[in-house]
């Protein structure tokens, strides 16, 4: 397995196949509701826990007043509407994936083609999805839950239940997400069945460990300029919330829109060309796999 050409392959497919660009774009829009009901729901949690509130969040006291039941209502819709929505946001993925071995293959794809998954993908991506994805959003949006059966009680213990919380379910909610995205690898790319989708992963996991490792790697360290260019909301967001002026809605909104001009587009060409290169890595990492042993049944 030549890791430099399949850097080289990938990046000839994400400068070419526009389709896949179209896909991403479909991707980032469906992951938006699950974005911002997590943010959201972080967000509460994190307000909840505040020990002395200024004057100007006076409305703290009142979020802290509402019923548990309300709030564990809340967080049930959230759940419902993260699980439904992150189904689709798996089968853009999947359709990117498709999409980027038939450009491999056929040296262009066109934007139905890569959509035509079929009904057997199709299936087994919704049956993942609410299933193993269920799972890792309850795990996501825990932390924010235990906060809100807490806080009432003391909002100290709500503070320590939360960074508690975020220490557990971060790093296993990351660990399912990767099982779960290398399972819908196999599914896109090899429409395996369900029942063999986790074995066949494992199988070409074992063989191309190190070069998935590689790629893994590169997209973290290509997501660490758009964390730096983030850094300015982290900042500008909160205290524009808390003191309400004129002023500080006016640059946030500004920020907002100067971090949304740079930041999009190159999140877009990382997305793209990340996913073409886990596509690529895994059909090479396949073909060493099944020259081992006899491929899986399809």
């Amino acid at each position: 397995m030549n890791i430099i050409s399949l850097f080289r392959d990938a990046w000839k497919i994400t400068s070419r196949a526009w389709p896949l660009w179209t896909l991403a774009v479909g991707f980032l829009i469906s992951i938006v509701p699950a974005v911002l009901l997590g943010g959201t729901l972080g967000g509460l949690s994190a307000l909840l826990t505040l020990q002395t509130p200024t004057d100007s969040l006076f409305w703290i006291e009142t979020l802290r007043q509402t019923p548990v039941w309300q709030l564990i209502l809340l967080w049930s819709v959230a759940l419902i509407i993260t699980v439904f929505t992150s189904a689709l946001t798996y089968i853009c993925q999947a359709a990117m994936l498709r999409g980027a071995t038939l450009a491999a293959e056929q040296g262009s794809v066109s934007l139905g083609a890569a959509l035509a998954l079929g009904w057997r993908r199709v299936r087994t991506i919704l049956i993942l999805s609410l299933t193993f994805g269920g799972i890792i959003a309850i795990f996501s949006l825990l932390p924010p839950l235990a906060v809100f059966i807490t806080v009432n009680y003391d909002p100290q213990l709500g503070s320590v239940v939360l960074q508690g919380a975020q220490l557990f379910t971060g790093p296993v909610g990351t660990g399912l997400s990767l099982v779960l995205f290398l399972i819908i690898l196999v599914v896109a790319v090899e429409d395996v069945r369900l029942r063999a989708a986790p074995g066949r992963a494992w199988t070409v996991f074992r063989q191309g460990w190190w070069a998935l490792l590689v790629v893994f790697i590169v997209s973290a360290l290509a997501g660490l300029p758009l964390m730096i260019l983030l850094v300015p909301l982290i900042i500008i967001v909160p205290l524009g919330v808390m003191f309400g002026t004129t002023a500080g809605v006016l640059v946030t909104l500004v920020c907002c829109a100067g971090v949304a001009v740079v930041g999009i587009p190159y999140l877009l060409l990382t997305f793209v060309f990340t996913t073409v290169l886990y596509a690529l890595t895994y059909q090479a990492a396949a073909r060493l796999a099944d020259a081992t042993q006899p491929p899986v049944s399809t």
